[in-house]
């Protein structure tokens, strides 16, 4: 048993690491505070190391966030601009329409004030016109065409107020002259049963011309001065514009 000892020591120092320190078979309480205040200071560094990584954690989702809100509401604000933009641009033509549409408007009004002028001017010549020595010769034309448009041979004509001896002087010649166009027109029948009379009831209103009846009064012509006038100008609307307003 006394010469064992010895092996047992050299198979424990070969088995002993040469960086670690001799352990000692007992501890006084100096060094169990040490290794206490060692692992107490271990496991604070580790919750200090935990804990920063969890902030550090944190604030990274924090700022994804923060990022995340800050994009929605700037997306937000540009989609709420967009629109009220678009309300200012629509609102914006709408406006420039109605200006355009009520210039054109007060454009038209300005150019009918002008025709109805020019219209007004033409229709001072008309009595003058019914009074002139060429106005037999004229009242017998517009009887003539008066007689031609209803193309009835059972006519009958009548004048303006103060003018049934002149409408009555004017009818056999206008007669001859309708008979002379129906016999190329319509022939020899029709010819042979013309027969214009005068009607003495006076038009109602007028200056000059006539009014032809035909087919039992059933159709009517007004071949006054003042159709004439309002035809020709119906008629001459685009050169009268053309005119007056270059």
């Amino acid at each position: 048993p006394a010469s064992s000892a010895p092996l047992v020591v050299v198979h424990a120092a070969a088995s002993r690491s040469p960086l670690l320190p001799t352990p000692s078979l007992t501890m006084n309480d100096s060094e169990i505070n040490s290794q206490i205040t060692q692992m107490v200071q271990f496991i604070h560094q580790e919750a200090a190391e935990k804990a920063a990584e969890i902030r550090l954690k944190a604030n990274e989702e924090f700022n994804i966030e923060k990022l995340r809100m800050v994009e929605a509401e700037k997306a937000k604000i540009r989609a709420d601009y967009e629109r009220k933009e678009k309300q200012v641009e629509v609102k914006k033509r709408i406006e420039q329409s109605n200006t355009v549409r009520l210039g054109r408007l007060e454009a038209l009004k300005k150019r009918d004030e002008e025709m109805q002028k020019v219209l007004a001017e033409a229709a001072k010549q008309l009595p003058p016109l019914a009074t002139g020595s060429s106005y037999p010769a004229l009242l017998e034309s517009l009887i003539v065409e008066a007689l031609k448009g209803v193309a009835d041979p059972k006519a009958s004509v009548k004048g303006v107020a103060g003018q049934g001896a002149m409408v009555q002087k004017c009818i056999p010649a206008a007669t001859a002259k309708f008979k002379d166009w129906a016999a190329k027109e319509h022939g020899a029948g029709f010819v042979s049963k013309i027969e214009v009379t005068f009607d003495p009831i006076p038009l109602d209103a007028g200056i000059g011309g006539c009014e032809v009846r035909g087919f039992g009064g059933k159709i009517s012509m007004n071949n006054t001065l003042q159709s004439r006038l309002m035809l020709a100008y119906e008629t001459r609307l685009p050169q009268l514009r053309a005119a007056l307003f270059k």
